[in-house]
């Protein structure tokens, strides 16, 4: 299955890459945040280029992928890149995915800093049409969406070096 999100993630990133016209990102509405003192709009980080990360503690795919999200969190953070995890649970309540406590442990154990929302009725999942975890979107400056894509990566990979250089090139513009 890895191997098949790879190759949507790079076919997405070659669609952006092309030229397709930018869209205004949704604004989404979480209301539950960790890593943040307060909830984090569109609007608010206009002027930083903003890496939304779609996944779930839960997921092996996601899990493989933080590494490199911290990585890029480093690097990027004070350069002006705002990444935020959007959590939204796979499974029912009662699997203990929707628990803000068992995020906020997830969080500690995988060294997560930036900001996390709760996305516990997937309602920003479906304002970005996402479909699968991990999933990635990239807005830039003036809050238009430029890059999306869908799938594993891991420090110094193709996928991680792609990614990588697409924020490069949005904090510079």
């Amino acid at each position: 299955m890895s191997r098949v999100v790879t190759v949507l993630t790079i076919a997405a990133l070659t669609l952006g890459a092309a030229g397709t016209a930018p869209r205004p990102a949704p604004s989404w509405a979480n209301a539950s945040w960790l890593n943040t003192e307060q909830p984090l709009t569109v609007d608010g980080l206009k002027g930083r280029v903003v890496l939304l990360n779609f996944w779930v503690f839960t997921c092996y795919n996601c899990t493989n992928t933080v590494p490199s999200l911290v990585d890029l969190d480093r690097k990027y953070r004070d350069k002006g890149l705002t990444l935020i995890g959007i959590h939204t649970p796979e499974f029912p309540p009662y699997a203990g995915e929707h628990d803000k406590g068992n995020l906020e442990r997830a969080l500690k154990q995988y060294d997560i800093t930036y900001p996390n929302a709760q996305d516990n009725d997937s309602r920003t999942w479906r304002l970005y049409g996402i479909r699968a975890w991990p999933s990635f979107v990239l807005i830039d400056k003036q809050g238009k969406v430029r890059y999306e894509g869908a799938g594993e990566f891991h420090l110094n990979d193709r996928n991680y070096r792609i990614w990588d250089q697409r924020i490069r090139e949005l904090l510079a513009e």
